[in-house]
């Protein structure tokens, strides 16, 4: 709901097209839709979170794409800023600023802090050979469908293995600041944590599957210090972050959970395949 309001609240909305993925067995968001005219509904039921985007991707008309998720509020001149960037021709994809705007429990920062951390502000803008936040995140839609396609039509929109690809064909990928969205979430520990873990095994696995056979030995060898690397990652950017540090007491103990569980899923993965967590993903 706060998605869609924010998109309808633009100050371009009468240039943008709205895409609903609904991955629901019983087409539930089709009335959801109908409250914000203009808003086009695809219906992909059972899909996964890749998919779902996926399928977006593949059905959007404009040269631009943008992706909001259905927990994330855009600000009123977020489709301003991704235009504004992408008025340089050489760039390939745009990520923003993402804000904590739900409860203050330890769960739901360790949540916020393990995905969207990163780009908590200040954040550098320019050039990155970093990550980009998936839910506040724009492409040119060609790096997507014909760099891409290949990905897409087998993985959905699997972000690491689009963003090595786009790099890969010298595509620059950036950050601008100004572009920002509120991630408006209430996580319990436990929930989010099997979340991560369904995520993480199903990139293991996958990682696993498309590389080469001397990169396969690697991943499954170093499988098991993913958890404790994580850990050591996330803590430490937490605590060297301005916007961030403050949040950290109160959430380290639930952060280290949250690896815990992503570290155990990638092991798995990368041994014994991905199970039925990609269809779990969302």
């Amino acid at each position: 709901m706060q998605a869609l309001a924010s998109l309808v609240g633009q100050r371009r909305a009468s240039e943008i097209e709205v895409i609903i993925a609904d991955g629901s067995a019983d087409g539930s968001m089709a009335a959801l839709a109908q409250r914000f005219p203009g808003t086009r509904r695809i219906a992909v039921p059972g899909g996964n979170l890749p998919m779902l985007k996926g399928a977006a991707v593949r059905q959007a008309r404009a040269e631009l794409v943008a992706i909001l998720d259905p927990s994330d509020a855009a600000e009123p001149d977020w489709v301003d800023e991704i235009l504004e960037a992408f008025a340089d021709p050489s760039v390939c994809a745009v990520g923003g600023a993402v804000l904590l705007a739900g409860a203050a429990s330890a769960g739901n920062v360790a949540a916020y802090l393990f995905e969207y951390g990163a780009f908590n502000p200040p954040i550098a803008a320019g050039d990155t050979q970093g990550d980009l936040p998936g839910n506040n995140v724009a492409y040119r839609r060609c790096a997507l469908t014909d760099t891409c396609a290949d990905i897409l039509a087998t993985e959905g929109f699997n972000k690491p293995l689009l963003h090595e690809r786009i790099r890969a064909r010298g595509g620059r990928l950036v950050i601008r600041p100004e572009m920002r969205v509120h991630h408006i979430t209430h996580y319990a520990f436990v929930a989010f944590g099997v979340r991560r873990f369904y995520y993480g095994r199903c990139f293991g696995a996958v990682r696993v599957r498309r590389a080469r056979p001397a990169k396969k030995v690697l991943y499954r060898v170093f499988a098991p210090s993913v958890a404790p690397m994580l850990m050591a990652r996330h803590l430490r950017r937490a605590a060297s972050h301005p916007g961030n540090r403050h949040l950290l007491p109160g959430a380290a103990l639930a952060l280290c959970g949250v690896c815990a569980f992503w570290g155990v899923g990638e092991w798995l993965g990368c041994w014994f395949g991905p199970g039925r967590s990609c269809q779990k993903l969302y």
